[in-house]
């Protein structure tokens, strides 16, 4: 009973900090604004050129360069971040540039250690520039083999460590824990575990040096390099850390031989420097660039250890598979199994709530699911967690019922699925959020007596959009005595005043304007007003989450 009021307390506060922190984050930097804006005309040639992102950016491998049409250097070589504002970045330009088109090519860090690059357009003087416009472009990381294979390594090892530890410590029973055989079982897989976390860390610093210098691993073993990464990278500032501890645990595992009681203090001090790795984990995640870092990094924390606990649980069933064959052994095993099952309730309801909290930072919209990459990847993941419920469910069963058949097979699935979501969370911790390209915007509005007001934008990012709204009526039919049709833009995030905007008529109850009125990633509101030819009026507002690519 005090356990189930303990996690109902925990459940409670949890909640309470939800609807206290209800704001919705994005993650990887991007621009909020830029100076000048993207394909703007400007009659003189502006003294520098800036851009603020919507979080503070890294000092290390950040580049700010301004070209013009022909492709040379124009600014003063002496891009740098503001040191008041440190999510501005800014460099100075050559004075009296010549009317024509430039490009601002940048390249910054994010607070999360994930590289985001682009090209801003601009242009100086009013003449049509014809075919010399310059699109914007915006690009984040994609993540490559050599990231999922260090850092799928790093996060597998990381559970099996702190699982198998849980596992010996809470459901193995306590007289096997004094058996010789069944003891050095453990010791070797936890060794194993070890080995591995020691060697993913030691090369997860010259992999992020890869990702954020834009260096190929042949390059990156420089002691600039690594200075850089040491000492102006949050990453570097976390890897120290992760070392620390890695020795520490190096140093303390080698007394675990000692006498029992002192075995079993230095075990538990294993576990908690094992957690604390997870936690580092979670300080590098996209968790970290949020605002609220104390909420995110907790609960991604928590989904990371009850991950954890989970798989390294799961080894250690299935490394003493072999005990369900012996009358001596087979109804502990299947105790083991029933012990274990409450366990694996709490760690579903953990799983299942953090992860829905995760899904609700990053996926703004339900089309964000299928249209984005971060989307289908997340998609995916909840799919094989559902589907790893079911061996899980059959291991309740067989723990309920305390019959061991079928256990082989869907202990194996089980920890089998486990292993691809590992994979899955790996390649979604380096993918830009749904927050930066939430994909084209959709929505319905019913006004006065069953009317409809439909606004598609189209791709939904900073730049030039497609606007379309479509009327209807309470029949469904087009509305075509429309008088006159407009949009009006407003900035949620910061005052930069409204633009309104007339509605061009290209079918009975359609009407389609194209512009560069998304200037801004973040929250917009766009007022629809309508007038009838009988002088009536038709309003409605729609929120609009813009991205940045």
């Amino acid at each position: 009973m005090k356990i189930k009021m303990k996690f109902s307390m925990f459940m409670v506060i949890v909640s309470l900090f939800l609807f206290l922190f209800p704001s919705i984050f994005s993650a990887h930097a991007y621009i909020k604004k830029s100076t000048p804006l993207e394909n703007e005309m400007i009659e003189k040639s502006p003294n520098e050129v800036t851009i603020q992102f919507d979080e503070t950016i890294q000092p290390a491998f950040n580049s700010l360069k301004v070209f013009d049409s022909e492709g040379n250097r124009v600014d003063k070589k002496n891009g740098r971040i503001d040191p008041k504002q440190p999510s501005i970045l800014k460099s100075g330009l050559k004075k009296n540039l010549p009317d024509g088109m430039y490009r601002i090519k940048w390249k910054v860090v994010s607070s999360d250690g994930h590289p985001v690059e682009g090209v801003i357009p601009f242009q100086i003087g009013t003449e049509d520039q014809g075919s010399a416009v310059i699109h914007k472009e915006t690009n984040g990381y994609t993540p490559k083999a050599d990231l999922i294979i260090i850092r799928w390594l790093q996060y597998f090892s990381n559970s099996c460590y702190v699982g198998l530890l849980f596992f010996y410590m809470i459901i193995l029973p306590k007289e096997y824990r004094q058996n010789g055989s069944k003891d050095k079982l453990f010791i070797r897989l936890l060794s194993s575990s070890f080995v591995l976390l020691f060697l993913s860390i030691l090369l997860s610093l010259p992999l992020q040096a890869t990702i954020e210098s834009g260096f190929p691993w042949s390059e990156v073993f420089s002691f600039q390099t690594f200075e850089n990464m040491l000492m102006n990278t949050s990453f570097g500032q976390t890897w120290i850390y992760q070392v620390a501890i890695l020795l520490t645990l190096a140093l303390i595992t080698s007394f675990i031989g000692m006498a029992k009681s002192t075995k079993k203090i230095i075990l538990w001090v294993c576990l908690a420097l094992g957690t604390a790795l997870l936690l580092t984990k979670a300080l590098t995640s996209h968790a970290a660039a949020q605002t609220n870092q104390l909420l995110t990094v907790s609960l991604d924390f928590l989904h990371l250890l009850a991950a954890s606990i989970w798989i390294g649980s799961l080894i250690g069933f299935v490394a003493l598979l072999p005990w369900r064959k012996t009358e001596e052994t087979k109804q502990e095993f299947i105790q083991m199994i029933k012990s274990f099952s409450k366990w694996g309730i709490i760690l579903v309801l953990l799983l299942t709530f953090t992860g829905v909290f995760g899904s609700l930072l990053y996926i703004p919209n339900p089309s964000s699911l299928v249209q984005t990459s971060y989307g289908k990847v997340l998609g995916i993941k909840v799919i094989l967690f559902l589907f790893m419920l079911i061996p899980a469910t059959v291991n309740f069963i067989i723990g309920k019922r305390k019959k061991e058949k079928g256990l082989a097979a869907s202990l194996w699935g089980e920890l089998s699925v486990g292993v691809v979501i590992l994979i899955l969370s790996v390649v979604l911790t380096n993918l830009p959020t749904a927050m930066q390209s939430p994909g084209p915007f959709k929505e319905t509005k019913n006004v006065n007596q069953g009317e409809q007001v439909i606004l598609s934008v189209t791709p939904n990012s900073i730049g030039e959009n497609l606007y379309e709204v479509t009327l209807k009526d309470r029949k469904g039919k087009p509305i075509n005595d429309i008088e006159q049709l407009h949009l009006t833009f407003t900035m949620l995030d910061m005052d930069m005043g409204k633009e309104t905007v007339n509605m061009e008529k290209v079918a009975e109850g359609k009407y389609r304007v194209q512009g560069l009125h998304f200037i801004m990633a973040g929250d917009w509101n766009v007022h629809v007003h309508v007038l009838t030819k009988s002088l009536e009026s038709i309003d409605t507002d729609f929120s609009v989450l813009v991205g940045s690519q």
